[in-house]
């Protein structure tokens, strides 16, 4: 998060903030320290100091069975949800952010390039992963240079959490 988000899009008007769950300050500062952060880290007043979060994590809640990972949001300009996931997904954040930034060009998922992206783009990223259609450069949703089943899965991941 901090060199593939952070440190790419901190001149770019994006605020970029970590929430911590615990009130001692020597626990934050050695999280800092150990992994060389130099974003904001904000504590979360409501909580406990425990797993159970506070105000924060109560108000964007994301149910996950007691998962250790954090929370990750993009909140757009208009302070609505733009993305939330509770593992880590820098590939898609970039994309997310530079969509609200203007700077993509195409719309990965929206295979046959209408605007939408829906269960038509399903069918044909299917295609494309069966061979009977050429590649589309939208088809490659984690951006890893193949198209497969990963990119079928977050297809219809995103279809869903619309």
């Amino acid at each position: 998060m901090e060199t593939a988000i952070w440190q790419n899009f901190n001149n770019d008007g994006v605020l970029f903030v970590g929430i911590s769950n615990t009130n001692n300050q020597n626990v934050i500062s050695n999280f800092i320290a150990e992994n060389s952060l130099t974003f904001p880290i904000l504590y979360d007043s409501g909580s406990s100091g425990g797993v159970q979060g506070g105000d924060t994590y109560d108000d964007y809640y994301m149910p996950n069975d007691g998962s250790p990972y954090p929370r990750d949001f993009i909140i757009n300009q208009n302070g609505i949800i733009a993305y939330g996931n509770n593992e880590i997904d820098t590939e898609w954040m970039i994309y997310v952010i530079n969509e609200l930034l203007g700077n993509n060009s195409i719309l990965l998922g929206d295979i046959n390039q209408d605007g939408i992206i829906n269960v038509l783009d399903i069918i044909l990223t299917v295609n494309i992963v069966l061979g009977v259609t050429d590649p589309a450069d939208s088809a490659d949703l984690n951006q890893d240079g193949s198209i497969n089943i990963l990119d079928i899965v977050s297809l219809v991941n995103i279809i869903l959490s619309f």
